[in-house]
Formats: C-alpha cells, structure tokens, sequence
C-alpha cells in the first residue's frame, strides 16, 4: 500500500499534457487510507467474534469537464453489531430468610446456539425430582385442530380440548392427540378405565366399556374444579356445593356445607368464610369432617358487601398450597398454622387468562395459561415457566415450543 502511494506521487508530481485535472491525487490518497481504516475495522471485528455488516459502493471521481477519470471500488464499511446472548430466568426460592427478605431471583446465560426453552427447564427439573420417563405430545390433532392440554390421568392419559370444543387424549407414551369421542365445556377427568367431562349442565362419566352415566346428582357447574383421585370424582353444583361419586356408576352426594377447593384422596379440603370462617378435611370415604383449621394466611373472611375473594388451591398427600392475594404460600396438610412457609408473588395474570392450580404426589403447579409456577412444598423450590404447566399424580406436563412434554417424576 506504501508502494502504490510513493509511485502515484512520482506519476502525478509533474504537470502535462496528458495530465488527470487538478485534485485527482488527493482524492485517490483519499480513498486509499479510507481502504487501510477499513480494514483495520474489519480485522478487529474478527478478532472480538462480533458480526459485521457490510456495506459497499463504488467511488466514481470525475474531472473537471464531467468526464470520468478514475473508478475507485472501497473496502466494505464495516459496521459493528453485538450478537445478542439468549438468556433464561428461573426463580429458584428456598426457605425464607430470617429476615423475612425474598431469596434473589437467580439468572441463567444459556450461551449461543442452544435453545433456552427447552433443556434448561428439564435440567433445573431434575435438581428437584428424579425424572423417569419424557414423552412428546403434539400441539394439534392430525386434522390440524389446535389441543390443548386439561388435566392428566393416573394412567398419564392427557386429556384436553380443540377450539370446536371436542375432548381429544394422548397417551403417556406421546404422539398426535386423537379424538376421545365426545364434546365437553369443561370439567375434564380421566384414570385407568374412566373418562368424565361437564357438558349440558351435566357431568358425564364414561367406562372402558362405552357405557356413559350422568354422574352429578343435581347438575355441574362448568365453571368449577373437577378432580379426580382414588377412583373419586369431585365437582361442584351450579350453587357451589361440593359432590362426591365413586367411579361411573351412580350418581354422586351432595355436600351442603362449603365450597371445594382441592382435593387429594382421601380428604376434600372445603371451605366457609362467611360463618364457621374454617377450612374443614372432609374424608370422602365417610363424607364425615376429619379436621378443622382456620383460613389460610391471605384468605380472608366473607364480610356482608364485599365481593368474594379470588383465591386457589392444591393438595398433595401431604401439602397444601395456595395463592391468596397474589402470593404463593405452602405448608402441612394437617396444620400449616405452625409450617406456613411465603414464597412471593406469583405471575401477573393477563388478558384472557384462568389461573388455576394442580397437584401430583409432590409437586403443586400454579399457573395462568400465559405463565406457571412449579413448587416442590418439601424443598420450598419454586420454578418459573413461560406457558402452561399442570401436575397431577406422578406425572407433569409443561408447554415446550409447538408442543407439550409429559416427565414421570418422584
């Protein structure tokens, strides 16, 4: 590059006929040391490993009667963008500080080229429980119909519901939802040999045999929980009492005294705010009061004029965990007045949403549809996770890109 400059001041140091017009040669010094900044840019923009965007275009120069004198082709002008980093956030909450100060949320840089939505929620999942079994589910049905998960049978049948309303199931070996063979609202269930759904003000239940019974003994609210555990279905009427009924082969009894709120064979954990102002173990099998405690911290009392408090339940064998008032808590199952235990706020609901939650044998989920929370009550782990995510026995579903994952875990 030295070389071309000194021989074009030799060439273009003495004046001729055939002389370029005046000003030639500061323009080519010009473009030539715009050359040597170029690629000095372009050098240290592969040593940092950033992208470069190039950008060329011909330098034309032109004597003084508008002819052309001499094309110049620049090195590209080399811009500098930072590749960006894609990041994944999971709260990982253990027991509270003494302090009572919230345990910092803790932010996982998942390097380029690996996709954070998938594995890192499996990899954090597995510091919690043991995970035995995955199975792909697929997000539409082989018409093309959109499914979307509802609940999970024993068996680990997932069962769920296509815009047009048709119940549609997977195994818990995964594949493409098939049709289940009815219509449903709302209210879906399933385990080994039995399928039930609201439908018609009506809770349906079906055996492995196609018989089909009504189960409910004066009509199904849509709009509520139904929960099955032990070979019991539990759902509640369109004036919010709690039934109960044993399999598919008669219609269930009604509870006349509070409102179900989880469930967790053998006890219906039901609840009255507004007088006793308790929160009653029923023991389905005797359908007798086996405990009562008093409403769980944030839930408050039923007041005359004020409107009913939004809150939500879930139960394990041994936990009870709820949301009230836009924070998780979890403790005991038998008293938590002495093992109440606040893991902070839960996801925002938005627009469109219905927070619910949902439990297995260890693991209780609260989720909005948009974003979940995944809670171990032994451990007080708490895993955050974009989508839905619903629990019950030893299974969990989460959803993943186009699809849906089913781990067993204990």
């Amino acid at each position: 590059m030295d070389d071309l400059e000194n021989r074009l001041a030799t060439l273009l140091g003495e004046a001729g006929a055939g002389d370029p017009p005046p000003g030639l040669a500061d323009r080519i010094h010009r473009s030539v040391s715009v050359r040597r900044r170029n690629r000095r840019a372009a050098w240290l923009a592969g040593v940092s490993g950033v992208t470069a965007v190039l950008v060329a275009a011909p330098l034309t120069l032109r004597g003084g009667d508008g002819e052309t004198a001499a094309t110049v082709a620049p090195e590209p002008t080399v811009t500098v963008v930072p590749e960006p980093r894609p990041t994944v956030t999971m709260t990982i909450t253990g027991s509270p500080r003494p302090s009572g100060r919230p345990t910092p949320t803790r932010t996982i840089t998942v390097p380029p080229g690996r996709r954070p939505d998938t594995r890192a929620f499996e990899e954090r999942l597995r510091t919690v429980v043991a995970v035995t079994s995955l199975a792909t589910i697929g997000a539409r049905m082989a018409s093309g119909e959109r499914f979307t998960p509802a609940a999970i049978g024993s068996d680990g049948t997932v069962l769920g519901l296509t815009p047009g309303g048709k119940a549609a199931q997977a195994p818990a070996s995964g594949g493409t939802p098939e049709g289940a063979g009815f219509l449903a609202q709302a209210g879906l269930g399933a385990a080994d040999g039995l399928r039930t759904w609201t439908q018609g003000g009506e809770q349906h239940c079906r055996t492995a045999d196609g018989a089909t019974r009504t189960i409910s003994p004066q009509g199904a609210d849509p709009e509520a929980p139904v929960w099955v555990d032990g070979g019991v279905i539990v759902g509640s009427d369109v004036m919010g009492q709690p039934w109960v009924a044993t399999g598919c082969a008669k219609p269930g009894t009604t509870l006349k005294d509070g409102t179900a709120v989880a469930f967790s064979y053998p006890y219906l954990f039901t609840v009255e705010p507004a007088n006793a102002r308790k929160l009653r173990m029923v023991d389905v099998r005797t359908l007798k009061v086996a405990a009562e405690l008093p409403l769980p911290e944030g839930v408050r009392p039923q007041t005359m004029g004020k409107p009913l408090q939004k809150w939500y339940a879930a139960a394990t064998g041994t936990a009870f965990a709820w949301v009230a008032g836009g924070v998780l808590h979890s403790g005991s199952s038998g008293d938590w007045r002495r093992s109440t235990r606040t893991f902070g706020a839960v996801p925002k609901q938005l627009k469109g949403d219905r927070p619910r939650m949902t439990a297995g044998d260890r693991l209780v989920v609260y989720t909005t549809g948009s974003f979940s929370l995944v809670h171990d009550p032994r451990t007080g782990v708490t895993l955050k996770r974009p989508g839905l995510v619903l629990a019950s026995g030893p299974w969990l579903l989460w959803q993943e890109n186009d699809g849906y994952r089913l781990a067993r875990v204990q």
